[in-house]
Parts: C-alpha cells; sequence; structure tokens
C-alpha cells in the first residue's frame, strides 16, 4: 500500500472568484447524483468544499468557500502546499480552479432553451445555478473514463478506490485528510499485471500504463485541451490507448454526449418515450438527436437530466434511477 502516512501541506496564498451569474456553487462541486469535483475523499460542509489535486506534479489541497449567492456569486480560495510557489504558478493554479469550477461559463444560452424545452424545462428549474465542472487535472479524470467501461457501478467504484488505495497519495491540511489520485509517474513504474492483481482492473491495467506513459512522455494537459477546439481536444484524447468517443467526452463534457447503455436507455425514454431494444445500437441515433434538439449546449443538457433523475421520473412515470 503506497499511501503512508500523509503529506502535510501549508497554507501558500488566496483569492476570491466572482463566477458569472446564475451560479450555485453547492450544486457546481457537490453533484446531487454524488459525483465529486476533483477526489472522492474530498468533502463537502456548510458550504465549503477541502479537496485536492495537482499543478505541474505538485500535489496540492484546497479550500473552497461559498461567500456570495446565485446572482451574486462569490468564491473564496485557499491553496495548500508543501513547496512554494512562485508567481506563475500561483497564476497557473488560479486559472486551473476557474476553469474547474466553470466561473466563466455563461448559461444564459443554455436557460433561454431550455424554457422551450419539455425535458429540460423543470429540471433547470430544480438545478438553477448549477454549472458543469472541468476537472482540475487530467489523469484522473482519464482513470474515471477507463473504471466506467464496461461495468457497473459498484465495479467501478471498487476499481477506483483499490487504485488509490494501492498507489494513491495522502494529505493533510486545514485539519483534513483525504487520499488522492496516483499520479502517472507512479503508474508508469507499476506493471499492468501487478495493476490487475492489486487493484482488479483486469484488460483496463495495459491501457491505463500505456496512457501513463503517454501523458509522461508530453500530452497536453486539461488546461490546454480546454483551450483547443473541442473537436480537436476530443481527436487528441482519442489517441491514448483505451479512449473512444464515449470516455473522451466523459473526460471533456463539452465536447459531445457521452452515452453508455446505462444512460441509452433514459434517453430513450426521454426522447421516444420507451426503453431501446438495443441500448448499445440505439446510441448513434440518440447522440443525433441530442444534437438536434439542444445543439452545443448537448453536455449542459446530459449532465443536468443524469443529476435530476428522482424528480425527474416522478414526472415521466419511469424510475429511471433503476437502469
Amino acid at each position: 500500500m503506497y499511501l503512508g502516512f500523509g503529506l502535510d501541506l501549508e497554507e501558500t496564498f488566496s483569492g476570491e472568484f466572482e463566477p458569472i451569474a446564475p451560479y450555485c456553487f453547492e450544486l457546481t462541486v457537490h453533484k446531487p447524483a454524488g459525483w465529486w469535483w476533483s477526489t472522492p475523499d474530498e468533502v463537502f460542509e456548510s458550504g465549503t468544499c477541502w479537496s485536492a489535486t495537482r499543478f505541474n506534479g505538485k500535489l496540492l489541497g484546497l479550500k473552497l468557500c461559498n461567500k456570495g449567492n446565485l446572482q451574486k456569486p462569490l468564491i473564496a480560495y485557499t491553496v495548500y502546499s508543501n513547496t512554494d510557489l512562485d508567481a506563475a504558478e500561483k497564476q497557473g493554479i488560479k486559472g486551473m480552479l476557474a476553469r474547474a469550477l466553470q466561473t466563466e461559463e455563461n448559461l444564459k444560452e443554455f436557460y433561454t432553451l431550455s424554457e422551450k424545452d419539455d425535458i429540460l424545462r423543470d429540471i433547470v428549474k430544480d438545478l438553477y445555478g448549477m454549472h458543469t465542472i472541468g476537472w482540475p487535472e487530467l489523469f484522473p479524470s482519464l482513470i474515471l473514463a477507463l473504471t466506467l467501461q464496461m461495468a457497473p457501478m459498484k465495479r467501478s467504484n471498487q476499481m477506483m478506490n483499490s487504485l488509490i488505495t494501492e498507489y494513491g497519495d495522502q494529505v493533510c491540511f486545514d485539519g483534513k485528510t483525504m487520499r488522492y489520485w496516483p499520479s502517472f509517474e507512479k503508474v508508469v513504474s507499476v506493471s499492468a499485471e501487478e495493476l490487475k492483481a492489486k487493484a482488479k482492473l483486469g484488460y483496463r491495467s495495459t491501457n491505463l500504463v500505456a496512457i501513463a506513459n503517454s501523458l509522461k512522455q508530453g500530452f497536453p494537459s486539461m488546461d490546454e485541451l480546454w483551450r483547443m477546439d473541442p473537436d480537436d481536444a476530443k481527436k487528441k484524447l482519442c489517441t491514448l490507448r483505451g479512449i473512444g468517443d464515449y470516455s473522451a467526452e466523459l473526460v471533456m463534457p463539452r465536447s459531445g454526449f457521452p452515452l453508455d447503455v446505462w444512460s441509452a436507455k433514459i434517453f430513450n425514454i426521454l426522447f421516444f418515450g420507451k426503453k431501446p431494444e438495443n441500448s448499445r445500437e440505439a446510441i448513434p441515433d440518440l447522440k443525433k438527436a441530442a444534437e438536434q434538439r439542444w445543439g452545443i449546449w448537448r453536455g449542459n443538457a446530459f449532465v443536468y437530466v443524469l443529476n435530476d433523475l428522482g424528480p425527474l421520473s416522478k414526472r415521466v412515470g419511469v424510475d429511471l434511477t433503476s437502469f
């Protein structure tokens, strides 16, 4: 087991963001469906999120506090580190946080579209001010994408937990202790056979080691991918072993509509009023329908739908949470 006692981090710098309104901090960093913002171990209490990430290989602790409201949002952030950070690093970390928190995402056009859409109209009322996310770091998002492939959620969670426990890091700051994802440098040093045995990754172990090597050899960071045209970023991600359309769109939701067998059932009911005869075969038609209906906002629509399945199930008369 790799975790050890944990790396002690000290407060290094702080600042504030004024996101584009409407902005709901809680719904953005603490999604109703249970997805984390950066690491499964992060803590959310009374409008404050403690989390962790890496920047240029350095482990960081993060404290994000809601200081505003829907129409006048304000987020205070504090960064913790065990090394000095120069001015360029601080500016880079600030930019990474702004992107990952989607502080510049303007939802006005999406909300205007939603007012006329039978599916989204009530969902937007339920989740008003929720912004999508832009994963602080690339490698953890690729781990998520790989472990979600061809596996039920229980199995995916088992693989992710094993990876973090066996090969991840642990940080201590501001009275919190949490685990964080393995670095690609750590995974490069491990054989696919060991990953398969200890983390129960199956065929994914070979793909994960190959991805880690690609990142070590030089691959755009998440910040760099977000500055690219979405289609170009998706194509770049698809050059990684084991990453196809579905996985690339999970890593960067704005680039498409990341349907799998499970979510295809949900959207087939929403679009066509019935379950598909074959979920996998239905995916191309569903992606086309989503693009025709929501255009460039289909990624946002996807996130909104999957975070409102309980209330949505009552409205459509089908338990969409049971698939």
